[in-house]
């Protein structure tokens, strides 16, 4: 996980892509989308259908990458639900432009929700509920040490 300014906002992007058929290789990558999910199935806002499949995804900091993965349902159930344009199951590293077609990448329209569920502590990942350890110090590296 590195911070971006992406629009004017501080955001959140991967360092690796997380989910179907992605690189899977950062802990820390896996265990911030899983966090996306695990506080979305507690969040009033979200359906109950999805709710059931975010239910499912652990916090283990681990993708196979297939579609049988929890992530990779919960990631394809969200972005289908949001008429992403590209539907595919992984979270990509977002470039420098920062978009798919008219959309924001899906990293940052992750970290918009999370945004929107946590206001006030954004981009404070570590003072969140249920903030895994690894994605806590992610979030406190960027801290500026001056």
């Amino acid at each position: 996980m590195v911070p971006v300014v992406y629009s004017n906002n501080w955001m959140w992007n991967l360092t690796a892509s997380v989910g179907k058929g992605g690189l899977n290789t950062s802990q820390e990558d896996v265990l911030y989308i899983q966090w996306y999910y695990w506080t979305a199935a507690r969040n009033a806002e979200t359906p109950p259908d999805r709710k059931a499949i975010y239910k499912e995804v652990p916090l283990s900091g681990a993708c196979s990458g297939f579609d049988s993965d929890p992530l990779v349902k919960a990631i394809t159930a969200h972005q289908t639900y949001l008429k992403h344009p590209l539907v595919d199951g992984r979270v990509s590293v977002a470039n420098a432009g920062g978009k798919v077609a008219t959309s924001a990448f899906f990293v940052y329209r992750i970290g918009a929700r999370l945004c929107r569920m946590n206001q006030g502590l954004w981009p404070r990942l570590d003072r969140m509920d249920g903030c895994p350890i690894a994605v806590a110090q992610a979030s406190l590296r960027a801290i500026p040490d001056l």
